[in-house]
């Protein structure tokens, strides 16, 4: 249920896996931070006002459409790159990956770019993309995951990776945390918890928690099927009370913390946080 993983946080900020979902425990550089719910500014500032100041904690910031922001509006190449797949290259089954983004040419509204099997790199000058609204991928075949970048037409600096695209269909989106505090070689290491997983697709991984688990599942069946309602009943009161402890073990940040800080910070109420 649980998984490391180390990113570049020179940014101010990282994005999770596609199959994580909160972060339990960080280490930036090397320090152990702490993990901030999402009403951290609010409970901290009140009402339409961040926390500009950006303490030493992963603080949660909602959902992003993209693995990594564009931050300079510009003239960008999309592209698809392999990740990991059988044969280190794109499917040939029909797929489709459209980016809708806002530029210089959408006024208020955003645009579309499609690419596909048989498109899978803009070859041209490049579309004018200033952010992106989101990423939208269908029918990719099992055993496949495929990057999304956006490449500045005339490789002026580094390529953004925006997304990689699990199989099947859907939208993108990365869990997001903002770190204070960081500077252009900061490394965050992080302690996840997994992504609750829907089990409809042979491709989908699910990770076993206990094999204890499993075994007073099965002898609770058994009982069952042989008509012994006080063994079954046993069994699968013991499966609830294991899985019960299995979710406390990871449930990390969801579950708040109360921090009494008599003198408060700042002298107030408000610094019991």
């Amino acid at each position: 249920m649980l998984t490391e993983h180390t990113q570049d946080a020179s940014k101010g900020y990282v994005s999770l896996p596609q199959d994580t979902d909160s972060i339990l425990h960080g280490i930036l550089d090397n320090n152990p931070i702490p993990t901030r719910s999402l009403w951290h500014d609010y409970k901290s500032f009140g009402t339409n006002t961040r926390d500009e100041n950006m303490l030493s904690a992963f603080i949660d910031d909602g959902y992003s459409s993209s693995y990594r922001d564009i931050e300079t509006a510009y003239a960008y190449q999309l592209e698809l790159q392999a990740v990991r797949n059988y044969n280190d290259a794109l499917p040939t089954d029909p797929f489709t990956v459209d980016v809708l983004y806002k530029g210089s040419a959408t006024g208020d509204g955003f645009m579309d770019y499609r690419l596909d099997q048989t498109n899978t790199a803009d070859t041209g000058s490049g579309v004018n993309i200033s952010s992106i609204e989101q990423i939208i991928y269908s029918n990719i075949p099992d055993g496949y995951t495929i990057r999304v970048i956006a490449d500045p037409f005339d490789d002026s600096f580094d390529a953004i990776t925006l997304a990689d695209l699990p199989s099947g269909s859907g939208t993108v989106r990365y869990r997001r945390y903002r770190i204070g505090n960081t500077n252009n070689s900061s490394s965050a290491h992080m302690l996840l918890k997994r992504k609750w997983v829907d089990v409809d697709s042979g491709s989908d991984l699910v990770i076993l928690p206990s094999n204890a688990i499993l075994k007073h599942a099965l002898l609770g069946k058994f009982g069952e099927d042989n008509a012994d309602l006080q063994r079954a009943q046993y069994h699968w009161t013991t499966v609830a009370q294991l899985l019960e402890k299995d979710t406390d073990s990871y449930r990390g940040a969801a579950k708040p913390t109360l921090r009494v800080a008599p003198g408060g910070v700042g002298a107030g109420i408000s610094g019991m946080y």
